[in-house]
């Protein structure tokens, strides 16, 4: 368990071909700096990836010519490693001079050495720790997951109103705040802690009853726009029928709807089918009208073949009935019989065409009769469509109706609903302040600390103070740290209750902090942080529709704290690195303490973005 002091050295995307383009930081102050667009935000989720992070990476048009992510770092004693991942996801391949190659499982197992994060744990001295994940004190193994969400924030994680070390997950807050207290003290949850002095368990005692009356205070406000605040459970109830009694009818109007587009969609595909046959009859038909006349023209000409047979053969001692010759005269290349032979032949194959002209004549009676009754199906059919359509036509306007209503009273239920939520948040923070009154110190070998003690409070809260201060940050600069929402109280003011701007330096300023204070006391962190638009305040009012600046923004905006934030971080550089991505225009002379890479989202202008 230690400060680590590492450094991230180089991102690289790689793909075949020796196809890479690369992205390096410094081991002190790196600025990353550009337009939107340009791939910052895909450069913070792929070192968060690259930290065991499970969610794939975007699949951005930019990055398909890359197939492997590969990311450098140095630890203590400038030990240099590489970490290999293929964008796909899966497991890591660990590359360190003179030692074979490790596969690492991106999954924390507590019982096995090789995944990454009980790789990186035991780098910080900080493997098989123990957090509390509940109120009850139950126990989880630390992950380093749980370490990258302290030192990598993303924009809107920087502007959220939640703790900077809360994802706004209810059911992960406890674990959250555990971590926090770890990294404070170096003490995990495994053991049971020293029972708290009686004149501290007042202090705090008092400290905590003053916390829950403000936030009753507040909920009293907020129910001072219900009139009737006695009547929501009623009203609630009668909201919950009504909107029954819509949902009910609408789906009666959508079923209704369905079977009707069902029928329509039968009937259309039947209506096709009629159509396509009548069409291949009609031009049977014609084919069938084509074919009468060759087996006409087949027959008239056997007919001539033997009816010259017949003639040839009554008697050869004649003059021809063809030419007039005498018999003298007459030459025969064939005899009688050959003539005969012939003139059979043609009779029969006369025969047989009859015959099939008959057949054919059969065929096109009842290809037409097909026709005739297909014809009267599709006039059906149209006829039953056009009633469906009706029917459909009719149905529409009744959902749609029922829609508005459904919309109308929605957000009436939402906010009864809601004056319900806070009328018992109320009755459990009043029940929570009675307990708190009521209680007593634990006794010394029953104590258990489960959170912050408010020493450790006090003493995080004095560096963040000294974080503002150096900055310039506005007004007295006076922190406190609420031990009930694990966040800061500037000058009496909630952090989250400021503008988005003020939230995302203020977030900054708490983390920054986190790592000089675990840094002078030699507690357990990594030694970078990487801040996703920390200067927010500073952007553009008039840019975006409705997103003015509010007054404390527009307060914060006025000062010189961008240039002394920027400064304060570069000098720090010498014993932690930071990492930080923005939009805004950087100080003139940040290159004297700090890498500046920017993307121009030129392509005839420097580096155009990430990839």
């Amino acid at each position: 368990m230690t400060y680590a002091g590492w450094h991230i050295d180089l991102l690289s995307f790689e793909g075949k071909d020796d196809k890479s383009v690369k992205l390096s930081f410094a081991s002190g102050l790196t600025l990353i700096y550009g337009a939107s667009n340009t791939g910052k935000s895909f450069a913070l989720k792929a070192l968060d990836f690259m930290l065991g992070g499970s969610e794939v990476l975007p699949n951005i048009d930019e990055r398909r010519a890359y197939n492997r992510l590969a990311m450098e770092m140095t630890f203590r004693g400038n030990r240099k490693i590489r970490l290999e991942r293929g964008l796909a996801g899966g497991a890591f391949t660990l590359l360190e001079d003179g030692r074979d190659a490790l596969t690492l499982a991106p999954r924390h197992v507590a019982e096995s050495a090789n995944n990454l994060s009980n790789f990186l744990l035991r780098e910080m001295g900080s493997q098989g720790k123990k957090i509390s994940i509940d109120a009850a004190g139950t126990h989880s193994n630390l992950s380093f997951r749980d370490i990258a969400r302290v030192v990598l924030t993303d924009e809107l994680s920087i502007q959220s109103e939640t703790s900077p070390v809360e994802t706004g997950d209810r059911g992960a807050s406890t674990r959250e705040r555990s971590v926090l207290k770890y990294l404070l003290t170096g003490d995990d949850d495994s053991a049971i802690t020293p029972s708290i002095k009686p004149k501290d368990f007042r202090t705090g005692r008092a400290a905590q009853v003053s916390i829950l009356q403000g936030l009753i205070d507040q909920i009293d406000a907020e129910l001072s726009n219900y009139p009737d605040p006695e009547g929501l459970e009623k009203q609630n109830e009668n909201l919950d029928i009504l909107l029954e009694r819509i949902e009910a009818e609408m789906a009666d109007v959508r079923a209704s709807v369905r079977t009707l587009l069902d029928d329509k969609r039968q009937l259309t595909s039947e209506i096709g089918k009629a159509e396509r046959r009548s069409v291949d009859i009609g031009l049977s038909l014609d084919s069938f009208e084509q074919l009468v006349d060759v087996y006409g023209s087949d027959i008239a000409r056997l007919e001539s073949i033997e009816e010259a047979g017949f003639l040839l053969g009554l008697d050869g001692k004649k003059a021809c009935p063809v030419c007039g010759a005498p018999p003298g005269s007459q030459v025969h290349s064939h005899g009688l019989v050959d003539i005969e032979s012939v003139r059979v032949a043609a009779e029969m194959e006369i025969q047989k065409i009859r015959q099939q002209r008959n057949e054919l004549v059969q065929t096109v009676t009842d290809t037409e009769v097909e026709a005739l009754r297909l014809a009267d199906s599709v006039k059906s059919l149209r006829a039953e469509l056009k009633e469906v359509e009706a029917q459909l036509e009719k149905a529409t306007p009744d959902f749609d109706a029922q829609q508005r209503k459904l919309a109308e009273v929605m957000p009436i239920r939402d906010r009864v609903r809601y004056g319900l939520d806070i009328i018992e948040r109320r009755a459990s923070l009043e029940k929570q302040r009675s307990e708190i009154e009521d209680s007593r110190p634990p006794k010394r070998d029953a104590a258990v600390q489960f959170g912050l003690t408010t020493q450790v409070a006090l003493e995080f809260a004095d560096v963040v103070h000294e974080v503002l201060l150096a900055w310039g940050f506005p007004g007295q600069k006076r922190v406190t740290f609420d031990l009930a929402t694990y966040d800061l109280i500037i000058d009496g003011k909630e952090r989250r209750n400021n503008g988005k701007g003020v939230r995302a330096i203020t977030h900054a300023a708490f983390k920054v902090a986190l790592l000089m204070y675990c840094r002078e006391r030699k507690l357990p962190h990594p030694g970078f942080l990487v801040l996703d638009t920390p200067l927010l305040t500073y952007r553009d009012p008039f840019k975006k529709v409705g997103d003015l600046l509010t007054p404390d923004e527009e307060e914060l905006r006025n000062t010189d704290l961008k240039e002394r934030f920027f400064e304060h971080l570069g000098h720090l550089g010498a014993h932690a690195q930071f990492t930080i991505f923005e939009n805004v225009d950087p100080p003139a002379k940040i290159r004297d303490y700090a890498k500046v890479e920017t993307f121009t989202n030129d392509p005839n202008n420097g580096r155009q973005g990430l990839l």
